[in-house]
């Protein structure tokens, strides 16, 4: 064992956001089993809990000591102003402004080698060496430029949860095919109208064109495409701000880690590897990076997450026995997304009774909206059941499950395909349509619904030349036959695709697997 000065240092700047924060807890697991790293997560209040179980998942008895290399600190994020009755997107806002507040003063006893307190629990966490690389989620962007100014020999490393192709298409440059010309046209019309530059971004950032955009290994894609369904009253009041701290991260980071495999999305990866070259940083593909699922204990610490756990388990097992293998569908719109249109969602939902179709509905958002009515429905139906909070690796581990209906999230969609699961597509914003596409056009895994979409998506999508119709037949007319296709040979044609898809992932962490060789590289830098 090292002496305390000899070990090296990580902070980790996490986001209150389930499906960023669960790959970055996976991470630091990884990376103190690697070596002896002393890492700090900086978190919120409302998910500390679950962050602390998340990383005991991947520690057992035999390697406890492990553990203790990694400290979860919840920084007080609490807005003194009220904030009830503001557009989510404002709350979202305000919070991240407190929390950048907050992180810079602990980060700052951090380079001082001052101990540091969780605001949670209030214990108080032991002087360790200052550290020498910092991890910015890249929703977090603005941290990057911050950290420079406070400390210009800290190495900050962007990392990235969601999807290389949409971070290339959105963020290199514009003789690259990206669209990096955001910030250049948001200043510009600051300079002509004098308006403040959150406002203009807010309004570029909701504008979706029909330009055609070419991401690297994939179709064409109209611009409006990224925007399937109407989701301005999520991100009104938030976006413009997001759109510039992401371009502050890619612009300001020293290196970006990404969380895909390459074998999913190569041409994509390849393509930013080309882009950062160009200023002397690195790329490290270190995906995929998931939560342990190799133990008993493992699944039981994510079951102990979700207090609908036994009774999913219960209602799996029952599937199981009365309807078959594969029989089963999950519905998950991720932890921060619904759908603008409860009605379609409703269609879908009676298309499923109708069938006798078994299935599971997560609702985690904040902004998930459940009527009485359709609480009844689904618990007369006698093959449905509602979870606020899913254990979402032991239902797509379950041998009952046949599909997974999802918002193409990066994370819910690689537990997916690492867990063999072939997909229903339901995207809703930013790197999810690509999802999608890469999923059904592609690997050709899964399969996508149109006739779902509102706003912006019910314009002509590029690879098909046609608009959804948008009626309640046609939304019908659609669920039943792609419901008909899952589970009949084309069906078992994504199965056995995704299985393949799923041999060439798992081989990344092998010994001179592309994740493992990454990572190698970037422990070497410190």
């Amino acid at each position: 064992m090292r002496s305390r000065e000899q070990i090296p240092h990580i902070i980790i700047a996490s986001v209150e956001a389930w499906g960023h924060a669960r790959p970055l807890c996976a991470f630091a697991s990884r990376v103190v089993h690697s070596r002896d790293v002393h890492v700090t997560l900086f978190t919120v209040p409302r998910i500390l809990n679950r962050m602390n179980a998340e990383i005991s998942r991947s520690f057992g008895t035999a390697d406890a000591d492990r553990q203790k290399f990694i400290r979860v600190i919840s920084l007080d994020t609490k807005v003194e102003t009220p904030i009830d009755g503001k557009p989510f997107g404002e709350i979202m806002k305000e919070e991240q402004s407190r929390y950048y507040e907050v992180f810079m003063a602990a980060y700052q006893k951090l380079l001082d080698e001052r101990p540091v307190s969780c605001a949670v629990t209030n214990v108080e966490f032991p002087v360790v060496p200052a550290p020498k690389v910092v991890l910015v989620d890249f929703m977090v962007g603005p941290l990057a430029g911050m950290i420079k100014k406070v400390n210009s020999q800290s190495q900050v490393i962007g990392f990235c949860s969601g999807m290389a192709s949409f971070v290339y298409i959105s963020f290199a440059p514009t003789d690259k095919s990206g669209r990096v010309d955001f910030e250049a046209k948001v200043k510009a019309a600051v300079k002509e109208t004098g308006r403040p530059i959150h406002d203009v971004a807010e309004e570029m950032a909701h504008n979706f064109t029909d330009d055609v955009l070419e991401i690297p290994g994939f179709p064409k894609m109209h611009h409006w495409e990224f925007d399937p369904q109407d989701t301005k009253w999520l991100t009104k009041g938030f976006i413009g701000s997001l759109w510039l701290a992401l371009l502050d991260t890619y612009i300001q980071c020293d290196g970006m880690m990404l969380t895909s495999p390459e074998a999913y999305e190569p041409a994509a990866i390849i393509a930013t590897r080309e882009w950062f070259s160009l200023t002397n940083r690195s790329i490290w593909a270190i995906g995929p990076i998931l939560p342990s699922i190799t133990s008993v204990e493992a699944m039981a610490g994510e079951g102990a997450q979700s207090e609908s756990s036994g009774a999913i388990k219960k209602f799996m097992n029952e599937t199981l026995a009365t309807h078959g293998e594969h029989s089963m569908l999950y519905v998950s719109f991720g932890s921060i997304f619904w759908p603008p249109s409860f009605e379609k969602v409703e269609i879908f939902v009676d298309v499923l009774i109708e069938r006798k179709i078994p299935f599971i509905f997560s609702h985690g958002s904040p902004t998930a909206q459940l009527t009485d009515e359709f609480k009844g429905k689904v618990q007369d139906s006698g093959v449905g059941l509602l979870s606020r909070w899913s254990p979402q690796q032991t239902i797509l581990s379950h041998p009952a499950l046949g599909w997974f209906v999802t918002h193409c999230g990066h994370n819910s969609t690689l537990e997916a395909v690492s867990s063999g699961v072939p997909m229903i597509c339901w995207p809703f914003h930013a790197d999810q349509p690509a999802n999608a596409v890469n999923l059904t056009e592609v690997h050709r895994v899964a399969y996508e619904l149109f006739e779902v979409r509102t706003g912006n998506g019910l314009k002509p999508i590029y690879r098909t030349g046609r608009a959804p119709l948008n009626t309640v037949n046609a939304l019908k007319a659609e669920v039943n036959d792609v419901l008909d296709k899952a589970f009949g040979e084309d069906g078992q044609k994504k199965r056995a695709n995704v299985k393949n898809l799923k041999r060439r992932i798992d081989t990344a962490w092998d010994e001179g697997g592309s994740a493992a060789v990454d990572m190698g590289k970037f422990l070497a830098i410190l």
